[in-house]
C-alpha cells in the first residue's frame, strides 16, 4: 500500500580513514534513526586507480545502489550519491570505520565493521518458504494481452498435474511495479501463495505488471483503472484455459491489489469468489492519513511530530481532492508547510529551505497516478459485490489498519453477512508476516515470508465455493 509522508533516505557521503589501510571490501553498520535500525552494507574496489562503490540496505530491499565517487585521501576516504543530501565522517581503526550520519541537521552514530565473504554471505536474508523443485505440479510460462491497450503481459500458471477442471485464481500485487512473485525485500509472497495453492489442486496465474519483468507497456503512467484492466485480461484468459473450472474463478489481490478486487467484484466478470489481503476499504484520504500516524508513531517519533506528519498530510490530501488542476494543489502546499513548520517550533529563518525541499518531495510523489488514487473511495464498490468475500488483516498491519478497515467493511456487508468471511490474525503486519512492531523497517528482517495460517484459511474458503 502506498504510503507518503518524509522520512529519512539513505544519500550517503562517507569519509574513511585509508592511511595505509586497504578500503577493498565490504564493510556493514546499523543505522539507527527515531528507533528504527537500518543495517548498511558498502562495497569498495580499486579499477585503474581508481576507487568505485556500492551500497546495500538489505531491509529495504535496494543492493547495489552506485556510489557517484570515491576519494581516498591520507586519513579521510568519501563517497557521495545524488538521492538526498546526507553525510557520515569516520576514521578508520584497523577493521572498523568509527563516526557519524548527517542529515538534515540532525547527526546519528553510525561505526562500520569489515565483513569477510563468509560473514557477507550470512548476513543475506533468510527465505525458508522460497519453494523449490523439483515440482508435483506443472510450471507453465504463459502470455496474454490486453487488447485495449496493446499491452502483452508475461507470467506464470501453475496447476495440477492430471486431467480436469480446477478451481482457479489470478494474483494482484500491492502499489508499486511488481513482478510476478510480488517480490521485495528478498521475499517472493505470491510464488509462496502459488505453491501452496496448486500443490492443493489451484491452478494459479501470477503475472508481472506492465513495464516489469517480461512484460511491456509503461507502469508509470498507468493509474487502478489501467492496472484494473491487465487483471481482467488474465481472468478472460483463465476462462479460456482448459484445466479451468469456469464456475469457480476467483481473484486473490493484496493491499492496493485488494482494492482492484473489489473494483472487480463490483464489475462482474464472472467471478464466483473474492480474496482481500490488507484491502483498503475506507476513503483513500482517510486510509493514508491513519497510516501516516501509525507509521510516524512506530518509527519512535515524539507525540508532537506524530500530530504535526498526521495533521500536515491530512490537509494535503484534502487539498489534492479539492483542487481542479495540479497549479491549484501545488499552490496550497506552502501555507501547510508553513503552518507544521510553526506547529514544531522550527525557527523561522530555517523556513525556506525545508519548504522547498518538502514542496518538491510532495510533487515528486503526487504523480497523476497517486492523485487518482487519492480520490478512491473503495465503499462505493464494495457496496456492489454480490459473492463470496474472503477478508484478511493483520493485527500489526500499519498500512491498512485491521480496526479501521474491518470494522467498516461489516457495516457495509449488512444484509449480507452470508457473503463475508473475515479475520484478523494476531501479530501480523501488512505482508502478513509475524512481526514484532508492524514497522516497514521490520519486513527484509523477517524470514517467514507469508503466513501458513493464512494460506491455509484462504485454501478451505475457495474449496468451499
Amino acid at each position: 500500500m502506498k504510503y507518503l509522508f518524509c522520512i529519512l533516505g539513505l544519500l550517503i557521503f562517507i569519509n574513511f580513514n585509508s592511511f595505509s589501510q586497504d578500503i577493498a571490501g565490504s564493510w556493514k553498520g546499523d543505522l539507527k534513526v527515531m528507533g528504527q535500525t537500518i543495517p548498511l552494507i558498502t562495497h569498495f574496489e580499486e579499477v585503474d586507480g581508481e576507487w568505485i562503490g556500492t551500497m546495500d540496505s538489505p531491509n529495504q530491499g535496494a543492493m547495489g545502489i552506485p556510489m557517484k565517487k570515491v576519494l581516498a585521501n591520507q586519513l579521510m576516504v568519501s563517497f557521495e550519491m545524488s538521492v538526498m543530501n546526507a553525510s557520515y565522517e569516520g576514521v578508520m581503526q584497523g577493521d572498523e570505520i568509527k563516526g557519524n550520519f548527517s542529515q538534515g541537521g540532525m547527526k546519528f552514530p553510525l561505526d562500520l565493521k569489515r565483513v569477510t565473504s563468509g560473514e557477507l554471505e550470512e548476513l543475506g536474508p533468510k527465505r525458508p518458504q522460497l519453494p523449490v523443485g523439483p515440482f508435483d505440479y506443472d510450471v507453465v510460462e504463459v502470455g496474454f494481452e490486453n487488447s485495449s491497450d496493446n499491452i502483452k503481459l508475461a507470467g506464470t500458471l501453475t496447476k495440477p498435474k492430471g486431467e480436469g477442471e480446477f478451481p482457479a485464481v489470478i494474483l494482484v500485487t500491492g502499489s508499486g511495479p511488481h513482478n510476478r512473485d510480488h517480490e521485495m525485500v528478498g521475499h517472493k509472497p505470491f510464488w509462496v501463495m502459488a505453491d501452496y495453492l496448486t500443490k492443493n489442486g489451484i491452478v494459479v496465474l501470477r503475472y508481472d505488471e506492465r513495464g516489469v519483468g517480461e512484460s511491456n507497456g509503461d507502469f508509470s503512467t498507468a493509474n487502478i483503472e489501467d492496472l484494473k484492466n491487465d487483471v481482467v485480461s488474465g481472468i478472460e484468459f483463465l476462462k479460456k484455459h482448459p484445466s479451468v473450472n469456469l464456475e469457480k474463478i476467483g481473484v486473490v489481490g493484496h493491499s492496493e491489489g485488494g482494492l482492484i478486487t473489489w473494483i472487480l467484484g463490483s464489475e462482474g466478470h464472472d467471478l464466483s469468489f473474492l480474496v482481500s489481503l490488507a484491502g483498503p476499504v475506507v476513503p483513500i484520504k482517510d486510509l493514508m492519513t491513519k497510516q501516516t500516524e501509525e507509521l510516524v508513531k512506530v518509527s519512535g517519533a515524539p507525540e508532537l511530530l506524530v500530530k504535526s506528519e498526521t495533521n500536515k498530510n491530512r490537509k494535503i490530501y484534502q487539498a489534492v481532492i479539492d483542487s481542479k488542476s495540479d497549479e491549484e494543489w501545488k499552490a496550497a502546499l506552502k501555507p501547510i508547510f508553513e503552518a507544521s513548520l510553526k506547529e514544531l517550533n522550527i525557527p523561522e529563518s530555517q523556513w525556506p529551505n525545508a519548504i522547498i525541499k518538502s514542496q518538491e518531495a510532495y510533487e515528486h510523489q503526487l504523480t497523476p497516478s497517486m492523485i487518482y488514487f487519492l480520490k478512491i473511495n473503495p465503499e462505493n464498490y464494495i457496496k456492489e459485490i454480490d459473492v463470496p468475500v474472503f477478508a484478511g488483516f493483520g493485527s500489526k498491519d500499519l498500512q491498512v489498519v485491521a480496526s479501521q478497515n474491518g470494522n467498516r467493511l461489516i457495516e457495509l456487508f449488512e444484509g449480507k453477512s452470508d457473503l463475508l468471511t473475515l479475520k484478523v490474525y494476531d501479530n501480523l503486519n501488512h505482508l502478513f508476516q509475524t512481526a514484532k512492531t508492524g514497522g516497514t523497517n521490520e519486513y527484509g528482517t523477517i524470514e517467514e515470508s507469508f503466513n501458513e495460517k493464512v494460506l491455509s484459511d484462504i485454501l478451505e474458503f475457495i474449496k468451499k465455493q
